[in-house]
C-alpha cells in the first residue's frame, strides 16, 4: 500500500488537536450554579416589638404583622417553645430590607390575624419594645393576692361582679393568676365592658369580687372594691388584694349582691326578724290595751 505523505501530515494535525482539546478539556471543570447568599438584615435595619395578644379580651395565640401604609414590613407570632406564656415576637424591617418600609419615624399599625390592634407605634431602628397588641372592645384588668389559702382555693373561681351581673372573661378569669405560693394565692381577673356583655363595665362603676364554688354558690365576698376603668395594654393591671375572711356564706346561684354588706350578709335576715319582732310587739300591746279596757 503506497503511503501518500500528504494524508498522513493531515492525519497527524487532527489527532494532535483533538490530544490538546481532550487534556483542556479534563483540567478545566465544567462550571455550576453558585447559590444566591441569604441575607440577614443588620441590627441597626430592625425594630424589634414584643409582648401579649389580647383579641376580644382573651389572650391569643396568633400571627401578627406590621404594616407601613399598605406595605408589611415584618411577621411573626409566639415562639416556638411549649409551656411559655401567650406571646409574640415581630421584626420590622427597614427600606433598605424592603421598599417602603422603615425609616426613621414611620407610623406602624398592627394586625392580629385578621384583626388590626388599637396600639401603634414609631419605627426606630435598632430597638426593642414591649407593646402588648389589643384588638376588640375595652375590657379591665385586675390582679393581686387574696387571703384564701390553697385549700381554701380548691375548686372555687373569684368572680368579678357589677350589680347583679357576672361580669368575668369565661374560661380566663382566674387563669393569669399565680398558682398557689406558700399559703397564700394570687388572681387576675379580666372584667367585659358594657360592649361585650350588658350591664357591665363603663369607666368609673364599681366592681364587687365574689367567690364561687363549682355549683355556681356564692361562698365569700371580698370586702375590697374595685373601680372601673378600661386597660391601655400599657400599664400594669389595677392591683387590689381580695380579703374573703368576713366568713363563709352559702348562697343559692350567683345572687345580686347589695349595698349592704353584699352577698349573703346577715343583715337582711336580721331585718327580717326584726321586723317580725316589731309586729308581734305591736299585737300584743293592742291586746294589753283591749284588756285594760274591758276592766
Amino acid at each position: 500500500m503506497k503511503i501518500i505523505p500528504g494524508v498522513v501530515l493531515v492525519g497527524l494535525c487532527i489527532g494532535l488537536a483533538a490530544l490538546t482539546a481532550g487534556v483542556a478539556s479534563a483540567r478545566t471543570p465544567t462550571p455550576t450554579a453558585t447559590p444566591a447568599a441569604t441575607m440577614t438584615p443588620a441590627p441597626q435595619e430592625l425594630a424589634r416589638f414584643h409582648g401579649e395578644e389580647w383579641v376580644d379580651a382573651q389572650i391569643v395565640k396568633a400571627p401578627v404583622a406590621a404594616r407601613i401604609g399598605e406595605v408589611v414590613c415584618g411577621t411573626g407570632g409566639p415562639p416556638p417553645i411549649a409551656d411559655v406564656p401567650p406571646s409574640y415576637q415581630l421584626d420590622v424591617v427597614s427600606d433598605a430590607v424592603i421598599p417602603g418600609c422603615g425609616t426613621e419615624g414611620n407610623h406602624l399599625t398592627f394586625m392580629i390575624g385578621n384583626r388590626q390592634a388599637t396600639e401603634t407605634a414609631i419605627w426606630h431602628a435598632g430597638t426593642d419594645t414591649a407593646l402588648n397588641l389589643i384588638a376588640g372592645p375595652p375590657f379591665a384588668l385586675f390582679s393581686g393576692d387574696t387571703s384564701l389559702t390553697c385549700e381554701e382555693r380548691k375548686e372555687r373561681q373569684i368572680i368579678p361582679f357589677i350589680n347583679d351581673v357576672a361580669c368575668g372573661r369565661p374560661k380566663l378569669v382566674d387563669s393569669l393568676g399565680p398558682p398557689c405560693s406558700g399559703q397564700l394565692t394570687g388572681y387576675t381577673d379580666v372584667v367585659l365592658s358594657a360592649y361585650q356583655k350588658p350591664g357591665c363595665g363603663v369607666e368609673g362603676s364599681q366592681v364587687t369580687f365574689k367567690l364561687l364554688d363549682g355549683q355556681g354558690n356564692v361562698t365569700a365576698v371580698a370586702k375590697e372594691k374595685g373601680v372601673w376603668h378600661a386597660w391601655d395594654g400599657i400599664s400594669i393591671p389595677q392591683p387590689v388584694r381580695l380579703d374573703f375572711s368576713a366568713g363563709p356564706i352559702t348562697m343559692p346561684g350567683t345572687g345580686t349582691g347589695g349595698a349592704s354588706g353584699g352577698e349573703g350578709s346577715a343583715w337582711p335576715r336580721l331585718s327580717m326578724l326584726l321586723g317580725f319582732a316589731g309586729l308581734a310587739g305591736v299585737a300584743l300591746g293592742l291586746a294589753v290595751r283591749r284588756h285594760a279596757m274591758t276592766r
